[in-house]
């Protein structure tokens, strides 16, 4: 089973994602364009802890995330375990620099060849998925889930749907190629 994971709506007005997240339409449109099983996440540090383990038995898992400052898409090959941000979770929680496992690995890393992948699928690589909720749920599953691999993409203006689905569909080829 595929699995496409995206975001819900987060953020203050202003925010990319206050009303929709980008992720959200995309793993939902590209689920459907490629008959992959879909989860929409809230996007709290609480909710994302576990995601790793309940995967762990999918075939594959992309999930996606939208960053505001981003103007291209970039696989993450890294997640830290470190939380940190400015800005509250839909439940409400500032991280204040703190360990998302105190007993974990410092970093870990997808188990896809990221390079071969981006390259293939004519985008770049990321060594830092930052410190919010999106890097959160790629320790979850780069820990547990080694066939997964998160994808950060830019506001709606600089990628369309049509070629975000197109996108999603290039990377899990390539993906399932390398």
């Amino acid at each position: 089973m595929i699995v496409l994971t995206g975001f819900g709506p987060f953020g203050p007005p202003e925010s990319v994602a206050h009303e929709s997240n980008p992720s959200e339409l995309l793993a939902t449109e590209a689920g459907r364009a490629l008959g992959a099983h879909v989860e929409i996440l809230p996007v709290s540090y609480s909710a994302v802890a576990n995601v790793g383990r309940l995967l762990a038995d999918a075939d594959l898992v992309l999930s996606i995330g939208v960053a505001g400052s981003r103007r291209a898409p970039m696989l993450e090959k890294q997640a830290t375990n470190w939380r940190e941000s400015s800005i509250a979770d839909i439940d409400g929680h500032i991280a204040r620099g703190e360990p998302i496992d105190p007993d974990g690995p410092d970093s870990v890393t997808t188990g896809w060849d990221v390079g071969a992948v981006a390259e293939a699928a004519g985008i770049g690589v990321s060594l830092s998925a930052g410190a919010y909720v999106c890097n959160a749920l790629s320790y979850s599953l780069y820990r547990h889930q080694r066939n997964s691999c998160f994808l950060h993409i830019p506001p709606a203006e600089h990628l369309g749907l049509g070629q975000g689905v197109d996108l999603i569909g290039r990377i899990i080829e390539c993906s399932m190629s390398v």
